[in-house]
Formats: structure tokens, sequence, C-alpha cells
């Protein structure tokens, strides 16, 4: 009888142990998925934003792809009382004729083919105060470099312009970031303004349903309808807290461009995969 009794204590504490440590494991992931959530954390990552986009093109039949490394590498500066977040994209496609390019991008010129390599990047710096307060900011500047591999790809080139985030959670439950900014470039007068929506509703065991995508109007565009590109969708998310301090998430969804310019994708579906450093 001592034995069973010794052997059901033991089974339950082992039982609890497992239960507390995988609900340690869920509150680790659930924070890690709101620090990636919140643009203007004091973080280590590289993220992905992949876009896979159809009915695109000149004749409006062919499929769109795109890669976006994001790298993140935030500077913490105590005595000065603001953090420094650095961050860039950049997007590795493969463009139809005619096809719109994700990232504050034109229609490529028209042709015969598919063309792949790298485009125009984006670096983005944002100074951000320190603040006890439920709502944060940061601004600063946004630098666009002529990286593309081939002109077909071209983005602003050479150019730069302001950027400004506001970021805040609503009850416990949902965080919200929004990304405002315009870039002036040298490719043919480039000059689009942009706004990216980041709202995230976190569920339990560090699922998330999200809406995190970017609005733009093109200021040279040959006509209005031409110039705003209006995403709408929703996307799912999953974070996976790892040894370490590491965090793997995982993401997906569906948009459809509501309003879109000539040559833009009817529906494009997003995914990425985004690693949280220690």
């Amino acid at each position: 009888m001592k034995k069973l009794i010794l052997s059901l204590f033991l089974m339950i504490t082992l039982f609890d142990i497992g239960t507390l440590c995988r609900a340690d494991e869920g509150n680790a992931a659930a924070e890690m998925a709101r620090k990636l959530q919140d643009p203007l954390a004091n973080i280590n990552a590289i993220m992905t934003d992949n876009d896979i986009s159809w009915n695109t093109g000149s004749n409006e039949d062919a499929t769109s792809y795109g890669l976006q490394l994001q790298p993140v590498y935030a500077v913490p500066f105590e005595k000065q009382g603001f953090n420094l977040v650095n961050r860039a994209v950049v997007p590795i496609l493969g463009i139809p004729d005619g096809g719109q390019k994700p990232i504050l991008g034109e229609p490529t010129p028209p042709g015969n083919d598919r063309t792949w390599g790298l485009s125009d990047s984006l670096l983005q710096f944002f100074f951000s105060p320190k603040t006890d307060d439920p709502w944060k900011w940061g601004a600063g500047p946004m630098v666009s470099l002529k990286t593309r591999t081939d002109d077909k790809l071209a983005g602003p080139g050479w150019g730069g312009g302001p950027v400004a985030v506001l970021v805040g959670d609503i009850g416990d439950s949902i965080s919200t970031a929004f990304i405002t900014g315009h870039v002036w470039g040298d490719e043919n007068g480039f000059s689009t303004s942009m706004l990216q929506p980041m709202i995230f509703y976190n569920l339990p065991d560090a699922w998330n349903i999200h809406y995190n995508n970017m609005i733009t109007y093109d200021w040279n565009a040959n006509k209005y309808s031409n110039a705003w590109t209006v995403p709408l969708g929703l996307g799912i998310g999953k974070m996976f807290a790892l040894e370490g301090g590491h965090g793997i998430e995982i993401f997906a969804g569906p948009y459809y461009n509501a309003v879109r310019p000539d040559g833009a994708a009817d529906w494009t579906l997003k995914w990425g995969i985004s690693w949280l450093m220690p």
C-alpha cells in the first residue's frame, strides 16, 4: 500500500511539474509573440514577409512571388532615455512583365517573361523615447538603397523620406501598431506614401489572428484608380518558444486587393517565418 501511495504521489508530482513546464513555455511564447508584434520592442530578430500573388501582370493571368528579408536590431540608449530600432526590408522578387512589385513598387515594364532578382532595399530608423505609458511612438528617417539586380525590378532607387510609428495595446488581448511614411526616389520621380496597420488579436497558446499589410498611394500614377493599393484580409500566426531564449513564429493568410492599380494581383497569400533571438 505504501508503494502504491508513493507511486501515485510521484505520478501526480511529475504530472504537475509537466503541466507547469508547459504553462511556462506557453507564457514565454506568448511574451515573445507580443514582442514581435511591437515594432519598437528592444529585440533582435530576422523576419520574413513573403507573397504569392495571383492574376497579375500585363495580361492579369500570371503569378508573382516575393521574399522579403526583414532584420531588426534595437540599440538601447539607457542614459539618453530612448531606443534606436533599426529595421530593413530586402526584397527578392519574381515578377511577370506588367506585374506590380509588392514593396513600394510600380508595375514592371511590358515584355514577355518573368524577372527574378533583388529589388531596391529600404532601411528604417526609429528613435523612440522610453515611457511607461501604454502607448509609445517612434520616428526617424527611411532610406532607399539602389540594390536592384535588374532594372525591371526597380523600386524608388536612391532616395528616402520620413517614417513614424505608433504602438499600443487595447486590453489584454489586442496589440496594435501603425507605421506610416513617405519615400521619394530618383527612379522616374518616385513618390509614394504608405500606411501599415498591424492589429493582432492574441489567443491562448501563443496563437493570434491579425491584419498586417501595407496600404500605398502612388503620387505619380497616370490616373487616380492606379494610385491606391488597399489589401483586405486576415492572417493567423503561432509562436514557438525554444531553448536558450530563442523563438520561432510562423504565419499565413490571404489578402484581397480591394483597390489596386493595373497589373496588381487580386489575391495574395502572405506567409512568413520569424526568428526572435535572445
